[in-house]
């Protein structure tokens, strides 16, 4: 590998975190995020969470969680990161459609994509702009995060200790379960014209592929392993484990980027600029 390799790509990096942050573009869309879940943390969270401590007085086979479906909640000892692990799980794969679809389509609409590549190879590119988009969502993951356990350290400060390592199996989790996403819109970025062309494939490719092959796995259960090419395919089974039991499905999403980023790459490296 070229000894340039790592230099290139961190620059690249830091060129996508500062488009992210330091923008008018990327700070509008952080204040918005910032809003929608200073919201959610207040009233969703935070009323689910109460509920949860009032639960744990009732017997198990009473809970009204339990009635609802949601009784998976009850599993987590520190009721807010039960909740956030629900949320986060369902927010985040979402979120990464939409931040991370502009990798490289609108350089190369605009053109400056070719004149990026006289400077630095095209795997530099690729890969650098990916690992700066991850960055930017693992800041917005550990963010989040530390802001539910603030609050949970607003209802008992004497939870911190036994929080942390919650704290670092949530982020560490959600930020795998991206990871698949991410690598699907780095592959379509490379392909596409705009990252609205690229949110709009994501979504028809993601269902469709999604419910191809469910109907074949049915009626052949042999094709069942194919679901595992479905980004997300695991995180209903994951909304159902807890603390280090989520680490038990770790190799999916890590076995679904290394597909994507190798077709990605194998798209990057043959599409015109």
């Amino acid at each position: 590998m070229h000894p340039n390799f790592f230099k290139q790509l961190l620059l690249i990096s830091q060129f996508e975190l500062k488009r992210g942050f330091a923008t008018r573009k990327g700070l509008l869309s952080l204040v918005t995020f910032a809003v929608v879940w200073y919201f959610i943390l207040l009233y969703p969270l935070r009323f689910a969470a109460d509920l949860l401590v009032q639960e744990k007085g009732f017997k198990q086979n009473s809970s009204f969680l339990d009635f609802i479906g949601f009784g998976s909640l009850q599993l987590w000892p520190i009721p807010e990161f039960g909740v956030f692990w629900q949320f986060a799980l369902l927010i985040f794969p979402m979120l990464s459609i939409t931040v991370a679809a502009d990798q490289t389509c609108s350089d190369r609409e605009r053109g400056t994509l070719r004149f990026i590549v006289m400077r630095s190879s095209r795997n530099c590119l690729f890969f650098g702009r990916f690992v700066g988009v991850m960055a930017i969502q693992a800041l917005l993951i550990f963010a989040t995060a530390f802001s539910t356990l603030a609050l949970v350290l607003y209802r008992d400060v004497s939870l911190f200790s036994s929080a942390l390592p919650d704290l670092f199996v949530i982020t560490f989790n959600v930020i795998l379960a991206v990871l698949p996403f991410t690598a699907m819109m780095a592959a379509l970025s490379a392909r596409v014209k705009s990252a609205r062309q690229a949110t709009l494939w994501a979504i028809l490719i993601w269902t469709f592929l999604a419910g191809i092959i469910s109907g074949f796995a049915y009626y052949l259960p042999a094709l069942d392993f194919f679901k595992c090419l479905i980004p997300g395919y695991q995180l209903s089974d994951l909304a159902q484990l807890s603390e280090w039991q989520t680490l038990q499905l770790a190799y999916i999403p890590l076995l679904q980027s290394l597909v994507l980023l190798a077709l990605g790459r194998w798209i990057m490296a043959r599409q015109a600029l």
